[in-house]
């Protein structure tokens, strides 16, 4: 009886002590047992790694996080977009350790500025959308921290149309907005037609239209995921132009165009996107 009481004593000992010291981010910080800074992370895109925290455990002992998918940060400028995480990290910290997190998020105001260079600072949002949580579960079960999943989140935090969930990956536009759809309590729109350039991507730039064109070149020792894309002033993503998830080694250019008539702001960005990461921009004066 006396080896049954010590095994059932450790037990509940072992169990008191881990809930003890795992908490959610935000009873973490009330608890004052972790800091956390938060900003965006330059050179990324706001549908890739843009949210970065900065991590430190303020106690003498292991403390275990949970990020999860859906979590929604507020930036104190407020002329830049709320972020929600699209992926969900388990954080745990030794003693006095501190780590800086990269995390993947999208944005959830599409008329707002997206993050960039620029240092953002962020703060948790009270506010849990379980239609929005639901979507960004799909989005990490998935890995669609692609513009199609960017797309979907704007349909469901701010009500876009879902016809805007357009992209090279067919698939993925289409399961997208399924989900979006039954999120949202909309009808799945029809496939886009095949001169359909705003929506079907393989669609050719009119011939009478105003097609503006340009290229990037490059050279890789391996394997890349590399996407070329178009992005506003807003640092927002407007168009993507070129995509190959397993773009292979070499030297390449890659030309790219569009229809001005459609797309009609001043000023354009056309960057090469490497691995989700910003490598090359080139301005477009219209």
């Amino acid at each position: 009886m006396l080896v049954i009481g010590m095994v059932m004593s450790m037990a509940f000992a072992y169990k008191h002590y881990a809930e003890e010291n795992e908490a959610s981010l935000l009873a973490a910080i009330k608890a004052g047992k972790i800091s956390c800074i938060m900003e965006n992370n330059p050179g990324y895109s706001h549908y890739s790694k843009c949210l970065l925290m900065k991590l430190q455990n303020k106690t003498s002992q292991v403390v275990q996080i949970e990020l999860p998918a859906g979590l929604q940060v507020s930036p104190t400028d407020s002329s830049y977009q709320n972020l929600v995480l699209t992926e969900t990290q388990f954080v745990s910290l030794q003693p006095s350790e501190s780590k800086k997190i990269a995390l993947f998020a999208m944005c959830t105001e599409p008329n707002d500025h997206a993050p960039g260079e620029s240092t953002v600072r962020y703060q948790l949002k009270n506010h849990h959308s379980p239609k929005l949580t639901e979507l960004c579960k799909f989005l990490f079960a998935n890995a669609y921290f692609t513009s199609e999943g960017q797309a979907a989140v704007w349909a469901v935090a701010a009500n876009r149309p879902i016809e805007d969930i357009s992209g090279f990956d067919t698939s993925a536009v289409r399961k997208l907005q399924m989900l979006t759809a039954k999120l949202t309590n909309r009808k799945v729109p029809p496939p886009p037609a095949k001169n359909d350039y705003r929506r079907n991507y393989y669609a050719p730039p009119q011939v009478m239209k105003v097609v503006v064109t340009g290229s990037h070149s490059f050279k890789f020792s391996k394997t890349r995921s590399v996407q070329i894309a178009m992005f506003n002033t807003h640092n927002v993503l407007v168009r993507e132009l070129y995509n190959n998830p397993r773009e292979p080694a070499g030297s390449k250019t890659i030309p790219y165009k569009f229809d001005a008539s459609i797309y009609t702001d001043s000023v354009y960005f056309m960057r090469m996107i490497v691995d989700g990461a910003n490598r090359m921009e080139t301005k477009m004066t219209m």
